[in-house]
């Protein structure tokens, strides 16, 4: 099968997943920090280092907006796109800026909350200063904002909205860089049933677009792999913190293996009760939005010997990766996530097609015509707007940590 032959090659030869099919109050906080030309095809992060003849930008600075959940229970996501960002502006800044002109940040906190998320996305488009927007992070909040951009001719990219119906709306401002959950959901399914043995499956999603999206994208596939669905169970972002009932259920479903369809906290907060329920001695493979060190904080021993998905290995032996890890790691004390890794990508993206000549107006025409290689690949668009070849990896919680699977 496509999926297991893709997987065993991650798995054994430790190469990228290549896959050919395309997968939140607010006032924004402010930080201070032509003619068309053709540059070499592709650019990548390696030509915006400093140099000592690199010229401080000077000029009307360009501004990308920044839309996250800065504050709440998905805080982490915000927190650790924005350092990702500003890593790679800093960067640029000091190679010279874009075109001799520097590059500041506009931030809005959507709290990962739709309403909240299209009042950032009104707040960016009356904003005559942002020239692009690098959001939203939550499903739901992308695809509240996104008739926001798309009305105003914005063009808004998100590194790590998954739902796969964020592209499939005909808006043509409104970009991805992941690959979507319709690759995520199969793969966590292909890996307990082929990896690990386990027949009999349950899930527990969180009731929202990311969850929901993972959730339709991961049922089909398991009967097509030779297994079964023993358990569904739900809950409410954000609000529940009580998961014992549904974990109640699942363990009289005597299920082989559990898949978590979540977000970190409830996540990890699963893992930890898991325990209680009678679940210990079951893996549990759990989706991309968990790789954050507070599932394993809340998690506990729970999240001990949990497998997950992700779209960013910081131990991926890649010199561009490590070169990006080191710099991280010693500037903010701690691993990059999935939303720092691909948000460090997003300045650079956007860099590319302005020195192709692009402007506010313009930007969502001259993306198509960027090659951008970097941390997690090559990015090109399609003509949903949306991004292929993006791999995925199986990391595994050992000691505490996220280290990279090894079978």
């Amino acid at each position: 099968m496509l999926y297991v032959r893709r997987l065993k090659r991650f798995l054994h030869v430790g190469m990228l997943l290549v896959l050919a099919v395309l997968l939140a109050s607010c006032g924004p906080a402010e930080v201070e920090t032509p003619e068309p030309t053709e540059p070499p095809e592709p650019t990548s992060a390696e030509e915006a280092k400093p140099t000592e003849e690199a010229a401080e930008p000077t000029g009307e600075p360009i501004v990308f907006g920044m839309v996250a959940p800065m504050t709440g229970d998905a805080a982490d996501y915000g927190n650790q796109l924005e350092t990702g960002v500003r890593m790679a502006i800093e960067e640029i800044n000091a190679a010279g800026g874009i075109d001799g002109r520097p590059v500041d940040l506009k931030i809005c906190d959507d709290k990962c909350d739709p309403y909240e998320g299209s009042m950032c996305a009104q707040r960016m488009a009356n904003d005559k200063e942002i020239f692009a927007v690098i959001g939203h992070v939550c499903s739901s909040c992308t695809l509240a904002g996104g008739p926001i951009y798309e009305e105003a001719g914005l063009t808004a990219m998100t590194v790590s909205s998954t739902n796969p119906e964020i592209t499939q709306k005909g808006w043509e401002h409104v970009f991805r860089t992941i690959a979507h959950d319709g690759l995520q959901g199969p793969l966590m399914a292909e890996f307990a049933i082929e990896e690990l043995g386990a027949t009999n499956l349950a899930i527990m999603y969180a009731n929202h677009d990311y969850g929901k999206g993972l959730l339709d994208a991961t049922l089909p596939a398991v009967p097509d792999l030779g297994g079964e669905v023993v358990a569904v169970e739900t809950y409410a972002p954000g609000v529940d913190k009580d998961f014992s009932a549904q974990l109640t259920k699942i363990a009289q479903a005597e299920p082989e293996a559990l898949l978590l369809l979540t977000d970190y906290a409830e996540g990890g907060m699963i893992s930890k009760q898991r325990l209680a329920a009678g679940l210990e001695d079951i893996p549990v493979v759990a989706s991309a939005g968990n790789q954050h060190q507070q599932f394993i904080d809340l998690g506990g021993d729970g999240a001990e010997g949990t497998f997950v998905t992700a779209y960013f290995d910081p131990e991926r032996p890649d010199p561009q990766i490590q070169e990006f890890v080191d710099k991280y790691t010693a500037e903010y004390d701690h691993m990059p996530s999935e939303q720092a890794g691909y948000g460090y990508e997003a300045p650079y993206i956007f860099k590319q097609a302005i020195e192709k000549g692009a402007t506010p107006e313009t930007l969502h025409q001259i993306l198509h015509d960027v090659s951008y290689d970097g941390l997690t690949g090559v990015t090109e668009f399609d003509e949903n707007n949306d991004v292929s070849g993006k791999g995925q990896h199986i990391l595994i919680v050992e000691d505490g940590e996220f280290t990279s699977y090894t079978p």
